[in-house]
Formats: structure tokens, C-alpha cells, sequence
């Protein structure tokens, strides 16, 4: 690897990366991903810093493109915007490490780990936040070797694949056998500890909290030219008309996708909606049913001068605003509705960064067509469950699915089961919806609980608690699938610690190598003096 070129090495990182990313099962690549990067980092270390860093940005734009060029298909303005900045932010952690590897040596490499970490768990917790290329969702089309994500979550997925990355470079740059012997083992540690878990889980007992029997449509219509420029009475139609051929008289619950209701329902009166009354005509068919589904919905605020929310929209009366939000909402079999607000919105398209700071930049918000809204959705203050108990659902909206932190606090609400409504036909028939679907299993190992997911194109099916996808749907089908899931009362470890108590778990032992390898070193020293 000495005799690369540094614009070989620029090419080669991304290039892995790509490859070791869903939907490729090829996870392996990913331990060799930075492998490039920490040598480009060794050789140009006397250069001055805004090369290594115009080479290391080239890198990670490099990967960005490879693995989300698909977000171009949906929005091109996002899309570039998206590239640039999030390769601009992967760059911190590696300006840190040159800077420390400067001052300290190698016992940086072990604070590399608690600054890509520090990012990735930054990165999930702010406006312009794209957490889509954390590393430990790479490994989820390898659930038979993260079993133990019901412990860590995606953090310790990620720190798994940098220590491999660290220990192979190492064996590859020193040509010392030993580093290959540690990477050797510390694979083999963790694919033993992830059948550990999954045998300790199954063997566990679950107490019973119920089942029901599910019904799951994917209706697949184009985005572009049919959903928002149809009937909306004529798309609900057709959606029963597709349902009726899975729903039976056993059927507990049906889930239709994201924005399945298009019209904008009254957040303060769903019940008089016509869309929502022609679901509960259909229902008064099937008196046991129980109906999600997402829904456009609004809330209208009247004789008020100002702006009563920051994502309220003036209309052309003066004293009237409004509300527009990507819901879930829940007819309840014996009549009664509840909804929850999208509260984990996309940058650039459903919230513009920063607008509580600078109100004027909403104006910017990007327009997915000529019939969709712009501007900042208004959304829920927190985590809601919908439904009762013992069938309490976790209303997880699309994009909200790769937040497996968040995930926990519908779980933590009393969430029994974690239900996905989507739309991925954004992206077209491309990487997005499979990496999509890869990232909801995750989702189903961090919290073990079955995971029902209504895409209105894209993949639809279920996910069992050990991660397994089942009866899997085919892009662009009108079909129905049913399953029947069970409820479990336990909470994982995951869930009970959350995101930062695992963030400073893994910190503090990577301190703790890097300290104990910098006194190492400087007794070596010493010892030679």
C-alpha cells in the first residue's frame, strides 16, 4: 500500500465502502472502507493540512455518491446539498485525528473512534441531521452477526467496524501477524456473542402481551403523476378495493402506507373527513378492524395576528394560518381516532434548518412536485403509541425509521410492536428503498419487536424480532400480505440505556486503550534515552 499514489488510495476508500454497503451483503468491504484513509492520513502527514483535507473530502464525497446518488430522484437541489455538506461534516472527526495524531502519535488512532462516534451521535441530534451512512447500519443485511444490536444499537456496530478497520490497517501498514490474530478474534468474539444473544433471547421467556393477525397494503402509485393529482375519494377506493382481497374476518388490524389520505384531514375534527368516514364505512364491514394508515393533515388557526407556530403558513386572510404535517392516524375499531405527527422531518424538504433562528429561510424549502407542500411540516412534541392496550403501535413515519434512538421512546411510550408507513417510489427503482428496508430490521433486533411495514411502493413485509424479513413484497406490486405477530412486554438493554449511555461506554474504553498505549510508548522512550 506504500507504493499507492495518494490519489489511488482517494479512489479505493470509497470504492470499498460502496461495496460493503446494503444493499450488497458483501458487509465485509466495510472493514477495509478506512483502511486507505488511515494510510493517506500516515503519508501526507508533514503536508499541510487543506491537501489532506481536499483529499479526504474528495473520499468521503466519493462514498456519499456511490451509496445515496438515488436522493437525485427525488430531489436534485437536496441532493447536491446533501452530498456536499454531509461529506463536509465526516471530515471532523478525521481533522481532530490528524490534529491529535500531530501531538500525541498513535495513540490517536483510539480517539479516531470517539470522534467518528461523537459525530455519528451528533449527527442524529440536529436540523441538517442525515445519519443515513452510520457506519453500524451497514452491517444490517448481517443480522446473523449484530444479534447483539439489542444491547448497543448501531453504535456499536460502528465501533465494531472501526476497530477491525484499525487492527487490519495495522496488519496490512506493520506487517505484524499479531494484529491479524487480534482482528481475527475480536470477529469471532463478536459473531460467538451475537449467537450468544439470539439463542439467549429464544430461549428466554417472552411474557405474552397478545397477538393479532395483520393485514399490510402496498397500493403503488406513482408519486409523480397519480397520487397528488388524482381523486383522493377515487385512491381511497381503489386502496379498500386491493385490501378486501387480504382482509377476512380475522383481521385485527390494517396498515396502509404513508400519505395514503391525501387532502389535508382537519387535525381538530378528523371524524368529519370523508376519507376518514369511508374508512369507517369499511370498518362497520369488519366490526374487529382495526385501521393505520398515514394521512395529510392540517390544523387551522383562526383570528390570530400572529404567527402562532414557527411552521404555520399565512394564508391570504390575514388572520388565519395554518398547519400542514405527514401523519399517522388510527381509527380505533370502536370508533375512536388518534394521530401522531411526523416529528423527525427530512432537511430541506419537510423542515428547513435553523428556521427558529432564521424565520425567513423556510421560503427555501424544496418542492418534491407541482402538487406537494413546501415549507416546515408542524409535527408531534414527542414519541406517540397509537392504539390500546395490549396492541399499543409504535407510528413510525418513513424517514423516522433509521433513528433507532427515537425508536426507543415509542417502545418507552408502551409500544408493543413498530409499525413503518412509507413511500419510497421517491427514488425509483434504485439502492434507496432496499437500504430503506435493511435499516427497518435493525430496528426490529435493537427493541425485539416485530416490525410491519406498509410502503406504497418500494418493499412491503414484515420483520420478525431476530431481524428475518418475511413475505416480502415486489417493487411497484398492488398487493395485500398478512401475517400474524405476537406482542413482547420486555424492554431490550438497548432500549433501557439509550444512545448516550452507550456513547460513553464505548468512549471510555477507547480512552482507556489510547491512554494505556500512550504511556506504553512513552516508557519505550524513556527506556531508549
Amino acid at each position: 500500500m506504500n507504493k499507492l499514489p495518494l490519489w489511488s488510495l482517494v479512489l479505493l476508500s470509497p470504492v470499498l465502502l460502496w461495496l460493503g454497503w446494503p444493499p450488497f451483503y458483501t458487509f465485509f468491504f466495510l472493514f477495509f472502507g478506512f483502511i486507505p484513509l488511515f494510510e493517506l492520513e500516515k503519508r501526507m502527514h508533514g503536508k499541510k493540512t487543506w491537501k489532506f483535507f481536499f483529499r479526504i473530502y474528495s473520499a468521503l464525497f466519493l462514498w456519499n455518491v456511490f451509496t445515496t446518488w438515488w436522493v437525485w430522484n427525488s430531489t436534485i437541489w437536496g441532493c447536491v446539498t446533501m452530498l456536499l455538506l454531509n461529506s463536509l461534516f465526516m471530515c471532523v472527526p478525521w481533522l481532530l485525528y490528524r490534529f491529535f495524531h500531530k501531538k500525541i502519535g498513535d495513540p490517536a488512532q483510539y480517539l479516531f473512534v470517539i470522534f467518528w462516534l461523537l459525530f455519528e451521535f451528533l449527527h442524529h441530534r440536529w436540523d441538517l441531521s442525515w445519519p443515513w451512512l452510520s457506519l453500524g447500519n451497514g452491517l444490517a443485511n448481517a443480522s446473523w452477526l449484530i444479534q447483539w444490536y439489542d444491547i448497543t444499537g448501531t453504535i456499536g456496530g460502528s465501533a465494531f467496524v472501526l476497530a477491525m478497520s484499525f487492527l487490519l490497517w495495522k496488519f496490512i501498514s506493520h506487517k505484524k501477524r499479531n494484529y491479524l490474530f487480534y482482528a481475527a478474534g475480536l470477529f469471532l468474539f463478536v459473531f460467538a456473542s451475537s449467537w450468544f444473544n439470539l439463542i439467549k433471547y429464544r430461549m428466554r421467556i417472552h411474557p405474552a402481551a397478545g397477538s393479532m393477525n395483520v393485514v399490510v397494503l402496498q397500493p403503488s402509485f406513482d408519486p409523480w403523476h397519480e397520487k397528488f393529482s388524482r381523486d383522493p375519494r377515487d385512491l381511497v377506493e381503489e386502496m379498500l378495493e386491493i385490501s378486501s382481497k387480504g382482509v377476512d374476518t380475522s383481521t385485527d388490524l390494517l396498515v396502509w402506507p404513508e400519505t395514503s389520505l391525501v387532502g389535508n384531514v382537519d387535525a381538530s375534527n378528523p371524524a368529519n373527513d370523508y376519507l376518514v368516514n369511508m374508512l369507517r364505512s369499511y370498518q362497520h364491514l369488519h366490526p374487529k378492524l382495526n385501521i393505520l394508515t398515514g394521512a395529510d393533515m392540517q390544523s387551522v388557526y383562526r383570528n390570530v395576528s400572529k404567527r402562532p407556530t414557527l411552521t404555520a403558513r399565512k394564508t391570504k386572510q390575514p388572520d388565519i394560518w395554518w398547519d400542514a404535517y405527514n401523519s399517522a392516524l388510527y381509527l380505533d375499531k370502536n370508533g375512536e381516532i388518534s394521530f401522531y405527527h411526523k416529528s423527525r422531518l427530512v432537511p430541506g424538504t419537510e423542515q428547513m434548518p435553523f428556521v427558529d433562528i432564521i424565520p425567513a429561510i423556510d421560503k427555501l424549502a424544496v418542492k418534491l412536485d407541482e402538487n406537494s407542500i413546501s415549507g416546515s411540516l408542524g409535527k408531534s412534541d414527542s414519541a406517540i403509541s397509537l392504539g390500546k392496550e395490549p396492541m399499543k403501535i409504535a407510528p413510525v413515519i418513513c424517514y423516522e425509521s433509521i433513528y433507532g434512538n427515537y425508536i426507543s421512546e415509542f417502545v418507552n411510550h408502551g409500544s408493543k410492536a413498530i409499525a413503518i408507513i412509507t413511500n419510497d417510489a421517491w427514488w425509483g427503482n434504485t439502492a434507496g428503498y432496499k437500504q430503506h428496508l435493511a435499516y427497518g430490521a435493525l430496528r426490529a433486533i435493537e427493541q425485539r419487536k416485530w416490525v410491519i411495514r406498509s410502503a406504497n411502493t418500494g418493499i412491503s413485509c414484515f420483520v420478525n424480532p431476530e431481524g428475518e424479513i418475511l413475505k416480502q413484497t415486489n417493487w411497484w406490486e398492488k398487493t395485500t400480505i398478512q401475517q400474524q405477530i405476537t406482542f413482547d412486554k420486555n424492554k431490550t438493554i438497548y432500549c433501557r440505556l439509550g444512545d448516550t449511555r452507550i456513547l460513553i461506554i464505548f468512549c471510555s474504553i477507547s480512552l482507556v486503550l489510547g491512554m494505556i498505549l500512550f504511556v506504553k510508548n512513552n516508557r519505550s522512550l524513556n527506556s531508549k534515552h
